[in-house]
């Protein structure tokens, strides 16, 4: 799927059902006893999506800055959790 961002057009990988789940687990574990996101273990989610999303991340990113690659990164998370409604 081609996801496009301010930074470019970014070719990633769909989501499998398995990886779903295991995006799911970190998610849970991401949540803190309060309700607050730890921040470190949400860096594990955006490590999870940007070795998952990309065959090569260094080819795909290399040329952004650290902030825009999280940015991009957010939004491929946000597209795996809130895909498109396929038309019915």
């Amino acid at each position: 799927m081609t996801i496009k961002t301010k930074h470019g057009e970014f070719e990633c990988r769909e989501l499998t059902f398995k990886k779903r789940r295991e995006l799911h687990r970190l998610e849970i574990g991401a949540l803190g006893p309060d309700g607050q996101i730890n921040l470190e273990k949400y860096y594990d989610i955006m490590e999870f999506i940007m070795a998952y999303a990309f065959l090569n991340a260094e080819e795909s990113l290399g040329n952004l800055e650290d902030a825009e690659i999280d940015t991009v990164l957010s939004e491929i998370y946000t597209r795996y959790k809130n895909p498109p409604k396929k038309k019915s």
